[in-house]
């Protein structure tokens, strides 16, 4: 695990791994995960291509930033491009899940050289409570939980810590969403233990960020190949979400899999893999490097129009951080 300070002075750990010829791939995880749900698609991917998997900013082995409240998405993405730049690597393949998604598309908006392609797995274009479990309940407890979790910061940290990593949360987590026959509990234990351990204030501030923060204005603007991947079954960004990011994307791509929750990647890794790499084949990114339907193309980032950063703001609601 290497580990770097960027800019702010913020410690970051990431891993750069695999070879090969095919397009370099950046792993991004979803909110409180530091790599759990890349567990059977990873080394897949290493065989053929570099892999760079960071943890965010008060995730995993990386630092809490100096700024308590530099933990937004525009932070994490430009870590990201940051480590892309210093490993040389970039333009690279995002492949993200959950916020990973939000993630990626605020890097390929901000960062548009960091950028050569988007897999966006069992996420969302932003203001993610506003779907979650297909109601905006989510955005409306909210504030209460921050106030709560504030109030009584070292209480609410205890109890996060004795509870989250044992056999009743999986129980719960398989009554609302993780599907028990293919998700057992020492899959998830990773996350429910990494969870437990984080800074509960530097979570429910990077969630605020990722419940407020929109995309939807200039993704018709986006001009890399895209993949959409979405759980038939996913409650936490349910799949009417995943259409309707494809559809606003000129030419994304969109992947349904059945019989899958938001942890699809280790629910059904066969399906996963499959589709991503059929969709880096299509679009002469794996290690032949050769489409197979056209001329090798250049990189798309490239043709992001340069001044849509003075024409459009990062869209975002009224309070959004």
């Amino acid at each position: 695990m290497k580990q770097v300070y960027v800019a702010d002075g913020t410690r970051l750990a990431y891993e750069r791994t695999g070879g090969g010829g095919g397009a370099p791939v950046a792993l991004l995880d979803g909110i409180s995960c530091d790599g759990f749900i890349w567990r059977d698609l990873r080394p897949a991917l290493e065989r053929d291509h570099p892999v760079l998997h960071m943890h965010y900013r008060g995730h995993g082995r990386s630092g809490l930033p100096r700024d308590p409240e530099a933990c937004t998405i525009p932070h994490l993405a430009g870590d990201l491009a940051a480590l892309l730049r210093r490993e040389r690597l970039g333009p690279a393949v995002l492949i993200g899940h959950s916020m990973g998604v939000q993630v990626a598309l605020e890097t390929a908006w901000r960062h548009p050289e960091a950028v050569r392609a988007l897999v966006l797995v069992c996420g969302s274009h932003g203001r993610v409570l506003d779907t979650f479990q297909h109601t905006d309940l989510g955005r409306r407890v909210l504030p209460a939980l921050a106030r709560v979790a504030g109030q009584h910061r070292d209480a609410v940290a205890r109890v996060v810590r004795a509870t989250l990593p044992t056999a009743l949360t999986y129980s719960l987590a398989v009554l609302g969403e993780v599907k028990a026959d293919l998700v057992s509990q020492a899959d998830l234990m990773p996350y429910l233990e990494h969870f437990a351990r984080m800074p509960l204030d530097l979570f429910l501030r990077t969630l605020t960020d990722a419940s407020e923060r929109e995309s939807w204005a200039w993704l018709p603007r986006l001009a890399v190949p895209t993949l959409v991947i979405a759980g038939e079954d996913d409650g936490f960004t349910p799949a009417l979400v995943s259409r309707e990011l494809a559809g606003r994307i000129p030419g994304a791509e969109l992947e349904l899999v059945p019989g899958v929750s938001h942890t699809a990647p280790i629910e059904r890794p066969d399906a996963i893999e499959t589709a991503i790499r059929d969709f880096l084949r299509a679009h002469g990114l794996d290690a032949s490097r050769a489409p197979h339907d056209a001329a090798e193309r250049p990189s798309l980032a490239a043709r992001i129009v340069a001044s849509r950063r003075a024409e459009i703001a990062p869209a975002r609601h009224a309070g959004a951080a």
